[in-house]
């Protein structure tokens, strides 16, 4: 727990500074007009399809940490700040394997054109990162690095009409990556890239909230026992308020 904490604060603290976004409340939905955007806080869960390979050339094949199997995750997202934890083992179909990954993301979206129903945004943005990969039995093959990387992109938010509205994002990220104790451990590339589809008024006046997103990583550590690539393709379905 003291190792998620650890990869969680430095967004965390900085969080509040940087949130500046306009909150609706789902009961206000039916009097807004239909060319207004929305901008929620989210509740999903996440089947994530993860495909994680060592790319280095020290490790023999029984002393790796590769897998490829499914992660449950949980999100939190809000205007400025996206949390989440993903989970893999025995119940996600992991025989072999335990699976724990602590993200965090702080984010602001500079505008670049803007008008009721469109905003086109070039998003600034610092995550960190806690991503661990065990072995079941104690055969030395285990994958634990912390990471602080920066990244900027495009984002998009569109209003297709007053009950449908849909968000887009992708973010190249460059960054450190390091291991328990170490202040430095080596280069860390990442790709990340979502889509979101919010629907007003399901089920009463809930909003209903489908996603997608695709997350590649390359770790780039001195030495190459820690030399890995993550590739995950997820599928949300959450609730936004």
């Amino acid at each position: 727990m003291k190792k998620l904490l650890l990869a969680v604060f430095p967004i965390l603290l900085l969080g509040p500074t940087a949130i500046q976004a306009q909150m609706f409340s789902v009961g206000d939905s039916n009097d807004r007009p239909a060319s207004t955007l929305s901008y929620y806080s989210t509740l999903g869960v996440t089947w994530e399809i993860a495909d994680f390979e060592y790319t280095g050339d020290a490790l023999s094949a029984e002393n790796r940490a590769d897998f490829q199997n499914s992660v449950i995750r949980f999100r939190f997202e809000n205007p400025g700040i996206n949390i989440s934890a993903g989970f893999g083992g025995a119940l996600t179909g992991m025989e072999d394997r335990s699976y724990v990954n602590v993200n965090a993301q702080l984010y602001n979206d500079i505008a670049l054109i803007r008008s009721q129903r469109f905003v086109l945004g070039l998003p600034i943005q610092i995550s960190t990162d806690l991503l661990s990969v065990a072995a079941q039995q104690q055969t030395g093959n285990s994958f634990q690095q912390s990471s602080l990387v920066f990244g900027t992109g495009a984002s998009m938010r569109y209003r297709i009409n007053q009950r449908v509205q849909m968000g887009l994002r992708a973010t190249p990220n460059i960054g450190f990556s390091f291991s328990q104790g170490a202040l430095f451990g080596g280069r860390l590339f990442t790709t990340t890239s979502g889509a979101r589809l919010y629907f007003s008024d399901i089920l009463g006046s809930n909003t209903l909230v489908f996603g997608y997103d695709f997350d590649y990583r390359d770790y780039n550590i001195e030495g190459d026992q820690n030399d890995y690539q993550y590739l995950s393709h997820a599928f949300t379905l959450g609730i936004a308020f």
